[in-house]
C-alpha cells in the first residue's frame, strides 16, 4: 500500500510540473490505469502468516502448556431412544480403519475415557452393540446417539454377531429380553411354545409378560420384561447348547414389583439338578444387577440357566419378581470380560490393551541450556514415545511396555534421560506403583516412581550420530526397551520424560506442566532466563510435546523452529487453537527427515 500511494504522488506531480499538454494527458492516462490496477487488487490476508521470524519475538498465553493433541478426561453420555442394552455393556475407541485402540464399560449411563490423540488423524467412539459411531473431536463431554449409522468409508471390522465358539449350536440363547413375542398391551400371559427360547415349570405353562411404562416399570432394556412368575410358584429356565468345558459369563437384571423380593440363579445339567449359583435381592425402584462365571463340565451337553422365586412382597411368591437383559457370553480364560471385548482371551490376567499414546506416538524436542536460553532449534534431544497398556478385568493396571527412540541427539552437552510416573492427571503419586522394572532402563534410586533411562545419551547410543542436518545421521536411530509392572489397584498413570546434566544429576530440564524431581537443583529457578516455571517471562518453553500419527521431521541445527515450521507461529501465539497440525507442513528446506528412506 506504500508503494501504491508513491506511486500515485510521483505521478501527480509530474502531472502538475509538465507543460507539454501531450505528456500531461499521457501521465493522466497512466494516473488512471494505476488507480484501477491497485484498486481491482485482492487485499491480502495476513492473519494466519508468519510475522515473526524469532521464537523471542513471539507472544504467548501464560497457561500455553505447548503440547499438541487432544488430550485429557472424555465422558460418554448417551440418547438412548430404543432403550437398548446400555449398562456395563462394552464401548471402543477405534481408528479410521477400524482398529480398536481403547475399550471400556458404561457405568452408570456414562463411559470414561482418559485419552491422548494426535490431531491428524480421525478417531472414534464404537458402540459395537448397535454399531453406532461418533467422531472425537476433543476432550471433555460428548453426547453419543445410539441408531447404528457408520461415517462414510469407515471399515467395521468389529462385529457382534460372530457364531460363539464355546457353542455347539448357532443360536446358544435366544429372546433374553423378551421382545419376543411383541405383545401391543400393557401385560400379559402367553404359553411357554409363543416365548422363544424360554420355558416354565408352571403346570399351566404360562409365561407373563410386561410392556415398558406399565404401572411406572421401565424396562431394563427394550421395551418388554417379563416376570417369573404368572399364575403359581414355579421357575423360568432356559436350555442352552454349550460346549463341555468351555467357560461362560452370564449376566440378568432382576427388580421387585411391589417391595422388595428375592429370587436365585441355578445353572445345571436339569432343572431338578441345577445347582445355586446366586441369589438376587432388589426393591421396586430400581433394576438389580448379577453376573458370575460358569465352567460347563465335561460330558454336560445340555446347560439349564434357572430364575426360581424365593420370596416377593404381599406375600405372594405368583407377584413379583421381574427380569429382563439375560446374557450368555464366551469367557475362555475365565476372566470376566467376553471374548469379544477381550484384547487377551488366554489369558485371564489381562482383559483390555490400550496405547500410550493412545494413537501414534509422543514426540518431546527439548532444548537443554535451561535457564538460559538456547537457539530455539529444538533438537538437543528429540524422543519418541510409545507404550503398550494391560489392564485387567477391573480395568487396574498389569504393565506398561514402553517403546523410546533417540530421534536426535543436537546438543553439545551430554544429557540423560528420565522419567516419572504420575497419576492420569499428571499429580504424583504419594505410593510407590511400579513393582517390577525390565529391560534397558533402571529404577531411579532417588526418586520413587522414578525411572532412569541413561545417564548419557551419547554413551548409549552404538554410533554417534546428531540427525540435526550437520552432524552424523542415521535413519535407524537407537530405541530403549523396558516394561513396568504395577502394584495392585492402579487404575492410570501419565509418564513424563525429562532430561538431565549426566554431570550434574539435579540440573533437570522438564516440560512446563511438571515440575522438577526430589532431587532437582531447586536454586535454578528463577535465574537466568528461567521465570520459575520452565518457561521465560514470555513463556517460552524449554521443552514442547507433539502427539502424532506420522514421524516429527527435525529443524536443521540453529534453524529456529517458528522458521523451520511456518504454521508454528499461528499455534503458538493461538495458544493451539490455531493449526494445531502445524507439524506436518515443514520448510523442507530446513528441516532432516530421518524417516524419509
Amino acid at each position: 500500500m506504500r508503494v501504491y500511494t508513491g506511486i500515485l504522488f510521483a505521478i501527480k506531480y509530474l502531472i502538475e510540473t509538465n507543460k507539454s499538454t501531450y505528456m500531461k494527458k499521457l501521465l493522466i492516462i497512466i494516473l488512471s490505469t494505476s488507480i484501477l490496477f491497485f484498486s481491482c487488487g485482492k487485499e491480502k490476508d495476513d492473519s494466519t502468516d508468519q510475522i515473526n521470524t524469532s521464537m523471542k519475538d513471539l507472544v504467548v498465553s501464560n497457561d500455553f502448556n505447548w503440547s499438541t493433541g487432544i488430550k485429557g478426561n472424555l465422558t460418554v453420555s448417551f440418547d438412548n431412544p430404543n432403550n437398548v442394552s446400555l449398562e456395563y455393556e462394552y464401548i471402543s475407541i477405534i481408528n479410521q480403519n477400524g482398529d480398536k485402540l481403547y475399550t471400556t464399560q458404561v457405568k452408570n449411563g456414562q463411559a470414561n475415557f482418559n485419552i491422548t490423540l494426535p490431531n491428524d488423524g480421525e478417531f472414534y467412539l464404537f458402540y459395537p452393540i448397535t454399531g453406532d459411531t461418533k467422531k472425537i473431536s476433543s476432550d471433555g463431554e460428548m453426547q453419543m446417539i445410539l441408531g447404528n449409522t457408520l461415517p462414510p468409508g469407515m471399515k467395521s471390522t468389529t462385529s457382534i454377531s460372530e457364531v460363539e465358539s464355546c457353542t455347539t449350536c448357532e443360536n446358544p440363547m435366544e429372546n433374553g429380553g423378551a421382545e419376543n413375542p411383541v405383545i401391543n398391551v400393557n401385560w400379559t400371559s402367553k404359553n411357554e411354545n409363543d416365548v422363544p427360547g424360554w420355558l416354565t415349570t408352571a403346570s399351566d405353562n404360562r409365561i407373563e409378560i410386561w410392556t415398558s411404562g406399565f404401572q411406572g416399570v421401565i424396562a431394563q432394556e427394550g421395551i418388554q420384561f417379563m416376570e417369573i412368575n404368572a399364575n403359581m410358584v414355579a421357575a423360568l429356565y432356559q436350555e442352552l447348547c454349550l460346549e463341555p468345558g468351555s467357560t461362560v459369563k452370564w449376566s440378568v437384571w432382576h427388580r421387585g414389583r411391589k417391595g422388595v423380593d428375592v429370587a436365585e440363579v441355578k445353572i445345571g445339567a436339569t432343572v431338578e439338578t441345577a445347582e445355586y449359583l446366586a441369589t438376587m435381592t432388589d426393591g421396586n425402584t430400581e433394576w438389580g444387577y448379577y453376573t458370575g462365571n460358569y465352567t460347563v463340565p465335561e460330558g454336560q451337553e445340555t446347560t439349564v440357566f434357572v430364575f426360581e422365586s424365593v420370596s416377593a412382597a404381599g406375600g405372594s411368591q405368583s407377584v413379583g419378581n421381574f427380569i429382563d437383559n439375560f446374557e450368555i457370553e464366551c469367557d475362555f480364560d475365565g476372566d470376566g470380560t467376553p471374548d469379544d471385548s477381550d484384547d487377551s482371551g488366554d489369558d485371564s490376567d489381562v482383559s483390555y490393551t490400550s496405547y500410550f499414546p493412545s494413537s501414534g506416538k509422543q514426540v518431546l524436542a527439548f532444548e537443554d541450556l535451561w535457564p538460559s536460553l538456547g537457539d530455539f532449534d529444538f533438537n538437543d534431544v528429540v524422543l519418541s514415545n510409545q507404550a503398550t497398556i494391560l489392564k485387567n478385568a477391573n480395568q487396574e493396571l498389569v504393565s506398561a511396555s514402553f517403546k523410546v527412540s533417540i530421534d536426535a541427539i543436537g546438543a553439545g552437552l551430554d544429557n540423560g534421560i528420565g522419567m516419572m510416573i504420575y497419576d492420569e492427571n499428571g499429580d504424583p503419586i504419594a505410593e510407590n506403583v511400579i513393582s517390577e522394572l525390565s529391560g534397558n532402563a533402571t529404577l531411579d534410586a532417588d526418586n520413587p516412581n522414578g525411572i532412569i533411562l541413561t545417564d548419557d545419551v551419547f554413551a548409549t547410543t552404538n554410533d554417534r550420530y546428531q540427525n540435526n542436518g550437520i552432524g552424523a545421521t542415521t535413519d535407524s536411530p537407537d530405541t530403549l526397551y523396558f516394561t513396568i509392572t504395577f502394584n495392585a489397584g492402579i487404575t492410570g498413570f501419565t509418564p513424563e520424560l525429562y532430561i538431565f546434566r549426566s554431570i550434574e544429576r539435579s540440573h533437570e530440564v522438564h516440560r512446563s506442566v511438571f515440575p522438577g524431581t526430589a532431587i532437582m537443583n531447586q536454586s535454578l529457578f528463577n535465574t537466568d532466563d528461567d521465570n520459575g516455571n520452565f518457561k521465560t517471562v514470555n513463556n517460552l518453553p524449554w521443552g514442547m510435546e507433539i502427539i502424532t500419527d506420522g514421524h516429527f521431521k527435525v529443524p536443521v541445527e540453529r534453524i529456529e523452529i517458528i522458521n523451520a515450521y511456518p504454521e508454528f507461529e499461528v499455534w503458538a501465539t493461538s495458544g493451539g487453537a490455531q493449526n494445531d497440525t502445524w507439524y506436518i507442513s515443514p520448510d523442507e528446506t530446513k528441516v532432516v527427515d530421518i524417516f524419509a528412506k
